[in-house]
């Protein structure tokens, strides 16, 4: 299983703030958003990561993951969207990456904050057969792509619908097959002009292939793409970190997963300053 990570998006709704960098490297608490995407990702036992971003970001993720994470055993690859051209579009940039095999694909600007996710999304691996999404019930679902399930499976879905049927939404978590590369080749552009993977989970949903997750009510799901989005996540970690110790540690996790041992943990969080550092400490 390998992890696909999009973070190519504008952001603009969020300037000045992302005047110079990309959404997922906005702060969230005491990490780079993108942190905690990694983190899910390695506690649900992935450390083939492929990160798709913006021209402009390229440098700093590979400044950001360079070998203090490499040294620890992951393995990322960087690929760009040249263009803005659809979230199917940044997907295929890393269709080399993933081809023949099933990935996990998250939306870098989502947030997932709950005891125990990992195991959610290990059962989503273990019951896909085309795509598999996580999905919530939300207030507002016409501001999202709306799904109607038949307890496991994923019957149809519509995008930002003006009248939604259910008020259950897809979030930005999926599991897809290897199948989908073949449909990534064959997708064809949207009357807006992008590739979309809305079209490859139709497509998915069509041949009863769709299955879903639905998250439990204790699974806190942020789409950061509103100031007040930000400082509440942020709340909501930090308040979550004081019940359950440190979360989004990407080292942390990786020795927690047996990936690096306790040695190597302690060497690779020296350059950390005495607070964080004692959170991690505190946590073994």
């Amino acid at each position: 299983m390998k992890g696909v990570i999009l973070t190519a998006g504008g952001a603009t709704r969020l300037k000045p703030i992302t005047e110079v960098y990309g959404k997922a490297l906005v702060p969230i608490y005491d990490k780079p958003m993108i942190y905690y995407g990694v983190s899910l990702l390695v506690k649900s036992g992935i450390t083939d990561i492929a990160l798709i971003c913006s021209p402009s970001d390229l440098a700093l993720y590979k400044a950001l993951f360079d070998e203090k994470f490499t040294n620890l055993g992951l393995n990322f690859q960087f690929f760009v969207q040249k263009s803005p051209k659809g979230t199917a579009d940044a997907v295929k940039c890393a269709i080399d990456f993933i081809k023949n095999e099933d990935f996990l694909l998250l939306f870098g600007d989502n947030i997932f904050v709950m005891d125990g996710m990992e195991k959610l999304v290990k059962e989503g691996i273990e019951k896909n057969t085309g795509t598999c999404m996580f999905v919530l019930p939300v207030k507002d679902p016409e501001r999202f792509g709306v799904v109607e399930c038949e307890d496991d499976k994923v019957v149809a879905m519509e995008e930002k619908p003006a009248h939604p049927k259910t008020n259950l939404i897809g979030t930005g978590l999926y599991i897809y097959s290897k199948e989908t590369a073949q449909k990534l080749e064959n997708l064809q552009l949207s009357e807006r002009g992008e590739y979309e993977m809305t079209d490859v989970l139709s497509s998915f949903i069509s041949e009863g292939k769709g299955k879903n997750i639905k998250l439990p009510k204790e699974c806190k799901w942020f789409d950061t793409g509103t100031f007040d989005s930000l400082l509440e996540c942020s709340q909501v970690i930090k308040e979550f970190e004081e019940n359950y110790g440190p979360y989004g540690c990407i080292e942390l996790d990786l020795y927690r997963q047996g990936f690096i041992t306790k040695e190597k943990l302690l060497e690779s969080i020296e350059r950390y300053k005495k607070d964080y550092k004692e959170r991690i400490l505190n946590a073994l």
